[in-house]
């Protein structure tokens, strides 16, 4: 039996789908940095700690914002004049933590690379405290072991023998019964547009390790904590506005 799911074609991270070829990142792409800009739409948002900033996008008609702590970076990595991303979070050494994408559509294709032979390891999950639109999510940490597939691991590209997944489910979701054929993680949100009655929003975080035990233990370490309250305060909603990106960085009100 052929499966079908869906998969989304990202360049920054490598899910177990793919829509075809992924293009090489290009060495000679010009980094953008968030530019400040107090009038972009941006949704409500909860007043964050005081050890928070704040990321305000407008990406497509998207706009979104997310907390993250006030010594990390984002910066957006896409091509000049390129909307939806990705928004690269980066730590205060300068390591990628997480990226934000918003895709134009929402799209099916066959699987391809990893597929239904693989099981999946469900490592926890909590709720949003934000809004995709009018949906909520939850955010989800799972885990592969390819140890003894060293022929897929190197058809997706994997730097160890597990990959671990932080990551948004919204709408669609990623559920269990999904999986392992949909080994990836995404979110989305309804927007009135001609061309997609849905945009994708992948907020995820991938890591890799030799051995799944090593996969679980980073579940209890600081930065799992932090990855997951940074994505569990996302807020997305549908506007009509001009791309743009502010940083925030806030303090006690």
């Amino acid at each position: 039996m052929k499966v079908i799911v869906f998969c989304l074609a990202l360049t920054s991270t490598l899910t177990a789908c793919t829509a075809g070829p992924t293009p090489e990142p290009s060495e000679t792409s010009t980094t953008r940095s968030a530019e400040p800009n107090t009038e972009s739409p941006v949704p409500t948002k909860r007043a964050p700690t005081s050890s928070n900033a704040t990321f305000n996008g407008v990406e497509f008609d998207v706009a979104f914002s997310f907390d993250y702590p006030a010594t990390w970076t984002v910066t957006n990595t896409g091509p000049p004049n390129q909307e939806g991303g990705p928004f690269v979070v980066s730590n205060e050494s300068g390591a990628e933590i997480a990226s934000l994408h918003l895709q134009p559509q929402f799209s099916a294709y066959p699987c391809e690379r990893v597929c239904g032979d693989m099981a999946v390891s469900y490592l926890g999950e909590v709720p949003g405290q934000g809004m995709l639109g009018d949906k909520t999510y939850v955010i989800q940490t799972k885990a592969m072991d390819l140890t003894s597939r060293k022929d897929l691991q190197k058809a997706n590209r994997w730097e160890d023998n597990v990959r671990l997944i932080v990551g948004v489910v919204g709408n669609p979701s990623t559920a269990q019964q999904e999986d392992p054929s949909h080994f990836t993680t995404l979110a989305g949100i309804d927007v009135p547009s001609n061309s997609s009655p849905l945009r994708p929003i992948i907020f995820a975080a991938y890591r890799h390790f030799e051995t799944m035990t090593e996969a679980k233990a980073y579940t209890s370490s600081n930065e799992h904590a932090q990855i997951q309250e940074m994505m569990r305060s996302l807020m997305a909603t549908a506007v009509t506005g001009t791309p743009t990106t502010t940083a925030t960085p806030t303090g006690p009100h």
